[in-house]
């Protein structure tokens, strides 16, 4: 049997530290939190190479969504037609 070393990532994760292994000998993709217990184990079936690219990518579209979430908001305070104001009217 061919033992190969676990691909080990820290990241964020809904707002909690999260470390990913993934043993690409047999697929096995394994979350713990930062304390090493296993919060969800499942199979990959693609490359490390491509877990973190869809990671960086997750992680890139919840900042866009948060950046919009914001934006659409507003700060405190403001009025919610600002996105009304230079506009001119007809």
């Amino acid at each position: 049997m061919v033992t190969t070393r676990p691909c080990t990532a820290t990241c964020v994760i809904d707002g909690m530290p999260v470390t990913v292994t993934f043993y690409p000998d047999n697929g096995v993709l394994r979350i713990a939190d930062s304390s090493g217990t296993c919060i969800r184990e499942t199979r990959w079936h693609a490359s490390w190479r491509a877990l973190l690219d869809e990671l960086r990518g997750f992680t890139a579209r919840a900042a866009v969504q948060w950046h919009d979430l914001g934006s659409m908001a507003g700060a405190p305070g403001e009025r919610a037609d600002h996105a009304l104001h230079g506009m001119a009217l007809a």
